[in-house]
């Protein structure tokens, strides 16, 4: 097997795993209620999976390296793309069921400190909602342009870092000009109309970024680099929760909203976690676990859309925060299955045009 087959499947398999991972912790946040997420083992162990969406950030840019669209022009394209992508989910997860089914709980639009109806301004602040997928659009400007002067894996290391250190000092910098407003809140949000502002998230990126260059300017195999980022993992780990136990407040006031220690926390973590899936998968034949999980990854924009608009439907059904832990438990692989099953719908529904087009031409003729 060669080096880049189990690079892209290690990749891949984190990926996977971290998209399979998403839906129980969406679930949990929308369905359970406030006991079991704060209160239960349950609740803090899928809090704590929750943590791997650094991982996906990392495989991010690991895949941005290897990508051969890697201009700027094509960088631009596939960004707006992201955010018209972002912000349609938004409307569907939201808008939808409060403005076309009538079906939102009512105390999910109390959480807001809103009541029903609502306006027009505050569906489209709704709309608006910063996401992982507006993070990603940006991003990826800011990586074809690092990508284009900058050509050293340690300084790229060095602008995650930077990222880090200085996003705390900016959260919450808003520019008061029209047309730039929202897109300060995308960079620096400190509240959560913004749950994953380009600061500090994109520093992940680039850790990722830091990665696949090191498979791509080195001649060591991919066990040797996934040594040296557990190695930076662990270092991370320590001195970010260091940080975070002394001054939490500052570096972990939330978990969308980090200072430098939370980062560092994150990322230790998920650098760990990234070896140990290619310390997994680098021996093992094809399985279907592994099949399971790639697919997954190769699947992973639309997935994410379809799982949260479900996820959001579903409260018209079941309620917002209302289940204990068996419960949620219980609801986390109907979620999956739907989502998968959603999904495939949308693989088959070409060739079922195609074939209801045929039949209709055979009856005509």
């Amino acid at each position: 097997m060669n080096s880049s087959h189990t690079r892209i499947r290690a990749i891949d398999v984190g990926r996977g795993l971290a998209v399979f991972l998403m839906i129980m912790v969406h679930t949990l946040w929308m369905y359970a209620d406030v006991a079991t997420q704060t209160q239960s083992t349950f609740g803090h162990i899928i809090h704590f999976i929750g943590k791997g969406s650094a991982a996906f950030l990392m495989c991010m840019g690991i895949s941005m390296v290897m990508s051969r669209n890697q201009g700027l022009r094509s960088a631009i394209i596939r960004a707006g793309l992201l955010l018209l992508i972002g912000n349609g989910m938004n409307f569907l997860k939201f808008v939808v069921p409060i403005a076309v089914f009538g079906t939102m709980p009512e105390n999910f639009i109390a959480a807001y400190g809103w009541e029903a109806p609502l306006s027009f301004a505050q569906l489209r602040w709704l709309t608006l909602t910063g996401d992982i997928l507006q993070l990603a659009g940006f991003a990826l400007i800011f990586v074809a342009l690092a990508r284009r002067f900058i050509h050293s894996r340690y300084t790229l290391l060095a602008i995650a870092l930077l990222i880090a250190a200085v996003s705390r000092e900016l959260s919450g910098l808003r520019v008061d000009i029209p047309g730039l407003y929202y897109l300060s809140e995308l960079l620096f949000g400190g509240n959560y109309h913004v749950y994953f502002p380009v600061f500090p998230w994109m520093s992940f990126i680039f850790i990722g970024l830091f990665i696949g260059m090191s498979f791509k300017q080195t001649s060591r195999t991919p066990q040797e680099v996934f040594a040296g980022a557990l190695a930076i993992g662990v270092t991370a780990l320590l001195i970010g929760g260091g940080l975070c136990l002394l001054y939490p407040e500052y570096h972990f006031g939330n978990f969308f909203h980090l200072g430098p220690g939370g980062v560092l926390y994150l990322a230790g973590i998920n650098l760990v976690l990234l070896w140990l899936i290619n310390r997994l998968v680098k021996d093992q034949t094809d399985n279907a676990i592994t099949r399971f999980l790639e697919y997954l990854s190769r699947r992973v924009t639309m997935l994410y859309v379809i799982q949260w608009t479900l996820i959001c439907w579903g409260m018209g059904i079941i309620g917002y925060q209302t289940l204990n832990a068996w419960q949620t438990a219980a609801m986390m692989p109907v979620m999956i299955a739907l989502s998968l099953a959603v999904q495939a719908g949308f693989e088959r529904l070409p060739r079922l045009l195609t074939a209801a087009r045929r039949v209709k031409a055979l009856q005509a003729s």
